[in-house]
């Protein structure tokens, strides 16, 4: 980014509804041209965050700029910034072309720049010929691009969109992932997405900050995010994830050894992906992702085995997860495709790199 004044600031936001602290201390910089997904359970405070940004929310305390400058008073309206909601929210009684150009013309902009402009996003959305239709006449698709296009059109410094795909069915959803991200690249605008599903923000956005009771509890990109959780809650939240209590016995010559279920672990100690390191006597929680587990034999390097008995395999199409009860009942979930493990039931050992896991502190 040659543009140092980041698109979006939000220093130290705070909201609560009574005793209820929906967002708790937030601070947040998006760059210019980034898209970046807030992500989290149902009632963690990112739509909260997001209505704040846009002035649909005011914040008990803090500040939020937009290309530096302080809006944290503006009146929603007056903020450079525009918000595509999950029910579209298009007038009725407009066509795709008036719909589009509502924002333009509450700018004092003039017919013809209006009538441009509306033609170069119905191209950018991939509607040329529509610009006629009514909102009834359209698809969920097609409707979900009108207001993409309609907050586009006055040309705001960046885009929020709360959950704008939840109303759509999985195989539109994800045409319209694709479709949201090319049109973000083309476009170079700011993306703020809010969702609470983790593949949608894992396909699309440059960065996650995963959000847990009004904190973001990681900002990361969405590789960083899978592979390397700082939290229980995170590791557990993004993507399937097998959880192992473990106390930190040794920590030395650049490795970890610890100790769960009466077995002793050696890990690379760069595995730790707490924010602070652990050492000898610490509690732990080791992460092992599902794909992460192999029957095939290791010859190279450490290796984690665990030997269990096979309860349950469910078939995608794609892959089979496997159920691996081990001794003092703990279930591992094991991600494989079709025919790459030799048993289906029955007695089963796997295996598991040790730099594919991920080393946390637990809280106890």
């Amino acid at each position: 980014m040659t543009d140092t004044v980041p698109a979006i600031e939000l220093r130290n936001i705070s909201k609560a509804y009574g005793a209820l602290r929906v967002i708790d201390d937030v601070s947040l910089t998006v760059d210019k041209g980034v898209f970046i997904t807030l992500l989290g359970p149902s009632g963690c405070g990112k739509s909260t965050l997001l209505r704040s940004i846009v002035g649909l929310a005011q914040p008990d305390s803090g500040e939020i700029l937009v290309d530096g400058k302080d809006i944290t008073r503006a009146v929603a309206h007056n903020r450079p910034v525009k918000m595509v909601f999950q029910d579209y929210a298009l007038f009725p009684h407009m066509t795709v072309t008036q719909n589009i150009g509502f924002g333009c013309e509450m700018q004092g902009m003039g017919r013809k720049a209006i009538a441009d402009r509306c033609q170069e996003l119905l191209d950018l959305i991939r509607l040329p010929d529509l610009g006629n239709r009514y909102p009834d006449a359209l698809s969920g698709g097609q409707r979900q691009r009108v207001a993409l296009a309609r907050a586009l059109a006055p040309d705001p410094s960046a885009l929020l969109l709360d959950e704008p795909l939840g109303a759509l069915d999985l195989k539109l959803r994800q045409d319209m992932q694709r479709e949201l991200k090319s049109i973000q690249r083309r476009t170079e605008k700011t993306f703020v997405f809010v969702t609470h599903d983790q593949e949608e923000a894992m396909s699309m956005s440059d960065l996650v900050a995963v959000m847990n009771k009004g904190r973001i509890e990681q900002l990361d990109t969405p590789q960083n995010v899978y592979a390397n959780p700082v939290s229980e809650f995170v590791a557990s939240f993004v993507g399937a994830a097998n959880l192992f209590p473990a106390s930190v016995t040794a920590v030395e010559g650049g490795e970890i050894r610890l100790e769960t279920a009466g077995t002793e672990w050696t890990i690379p100690a760069n595995r730790v992906t707490s924010p602070h390191a652990l050492k000898p006597g610490d509690s732990a929680t080791v992460v092992i992702r599902p794909e992460a587990l192999s029957a095939q034999a290791e010859h190279n390097g450490h290796h984690i085995r665990l030997c269990g008995k096979v309860t349950e395999q469910t078939y995608f199409g794609d892959r089979v997860h496997l159920h691996l009860e081990l001794a003092g009942d703990q279930s591992v979930l094991i991600d494989a495709r079709p025919g790459t493990l030799e048993a289906a039931s029955g007695e089963m050992t796997v295996t598991c790199r040790t730099e594919d896991v991920a080393v946390i502190a637990r809280k106890d």
